[in-house]
């Protein structure tokens, strides 16, 4: 019987305990949402827990808990750029792709490509090349100077309006008459709506 009793009564305690634990507020910080943009002192956006400009794709491997896949990129006419993309990830229970723009010298990006294992034609008419694993390792400490994000989940123009705030502008893109692209030049911030696709947002 004794026995029993110190049973329920360790039982109780231990119920209480996690109950206490339950309310107890937790010291992690949430997530940052997409439309929790700070304006930092250089002028440069913050969102995500990057600060262009400043942040290392290095830095963004303790924010996500993740690794993204690298690869430059060609296209005639523009310049060259080393992109980072997250085909699905999780940020603020919010899921989708991520694509982070690398500040990466020309040169630099030239001699990647020069040493790349693979080039592929990309729809588009870039061309991507699959970068070495040495390569790979010379950008991790470069700084993020543009984030692409593509939320799984649509914004409509009244959400949009309703956690942005009033665009500056609103312009068609002269390529895809659907297309309406929000400007936000205050948060460094563009929106591409389109009714048959997914929302892209982009911060730069």
């Amino acid at each position: 019987m004794r026995l029993f009793r110190n049973f329920l009564i360790g039982l109780f305690l231990t119920i209480a305990a996690v109950g206490a634990m339950l309310f107890i507020p937790s010291k992690q910080a949430p997530a940052p949402m997409p439309w929790e943009i700070t304006i930092m002192p250089d002028g440069k956006s913050k969102v995500f827990g990057i600060h262009l400009g400043t942040t290392t794709y290095a830095h963004t491997n303790a924010l996500f808990h993740e690794y993204g896949n690298i690869a430059a990129f060609s296209d005639e006419g523009k310049a060259s750029t080393v992109e980072v993309f997250f085909n699905s990830i999780h940020l603020a229970g919010i899921t989708g792709k991520l694509v982070l723009n690398l500040d990466v010298p020309e040169q630099q990006i030239t001699d990647m490509m020069a040493h790349a294992y693979e080039a592929r034609l990309q729809d588009s008419g870039a061309h991507r090349y699959e970068i070495n694993n040495k390569d790979k390792a010379t950008v991790v400490t470069a700084p993020i100077i543009a984030i692409t994000y593509v939320p799984s989940v649509k914004l409509s123009a009244d959400i949009a309006r309703y956690r942005f705030g009033e665009p500056e502008s609103i312009s068609q893109d002269p390529l895809e008459p659907k297309t309406t692209i929000w400007h936000y030049p205050v948060f460094g911030l563009t929106i591409r709506m389109n009714d048959d696709e997914k929302t892209i947002l982009q911060y730069q």
